[in-house]
């Protein structure tokens, strides 16, 4: 298992309960050190994941400065708070979406691999996307061949896509 914060290996596994759903997160040593996960009482996965969990020894007059640099936007459609998204780890409308944006990008980005989603395409269907894909170069190739005045090519590109757009009709039949 490798830590969800620096993919280091993670030697630590903290598992937090509440209301009877789990929440599991994998840390190194150092990272667990460093984000307080061994003190438990200033601990919040959200705050983990999100990056912004306070030091232990900043407690006092140096967490009252930094409380005053976090932007503490408000959603104006259900009054979900920037703190209210670090302590649950939720949203609590579609509007705060657009207020708390780029919060939920970092969130998202740490806890999985990246932010675009490409999805699982069906056995039967992956042949027809790749066709459709091959079909769409051998288009942009030809054009990039007749804009550079190279003929030759661009016949040879233009017989490809006619075979290509015929064996693709006759699937369809």
């Amino acid at each position: 298992m490798k830590c969800q914060i620096c993919e280091q290996e993670a030697t630590v596994t903290y598992t937090k309960i509440v209301g009877g759903k789990s929440q599991k997160i994998h840390l190194c040593g150092l990272c667990a050190d460093d984000k307080g996960v061994t003190n438990v009482e200033n601990f919040s996965i959200a705050d983990i994941l999100m990056d912004k969990v306070k030091s232990a020894g900043a407690a006092g007059a140096a967490g009252a400065a930094g409380a005053d640099e976090v932007r503490q936007d408000t959603c104006s459609d259900c009054g979900f708070t920037l703190d209210d998204l670090r302590k649950i780890g939720r949203l609590g409308c579609s509007s705060c979406y657009e207020v708390f944006g780029t919060e939920v990008q970092s969130m998202i980005g740490k806890m999985h691999k990246g932010t675009t989603h490409k999805g699982k395409v069906p056995k039967g269907m992956l042949h027809a996307i790749q066709q459709k894909e091959q079909l769409q170069e051998l288009e942009r190739d030809f054009k990039a061949a007749i804009k550079d005045e190279e003929f030759e090519l661009a016949g040879e590109l233009k017989l490809k896509l006619l075979a290509l757009k015929e064996l693709l009709e006759q699937e369809e039949v």
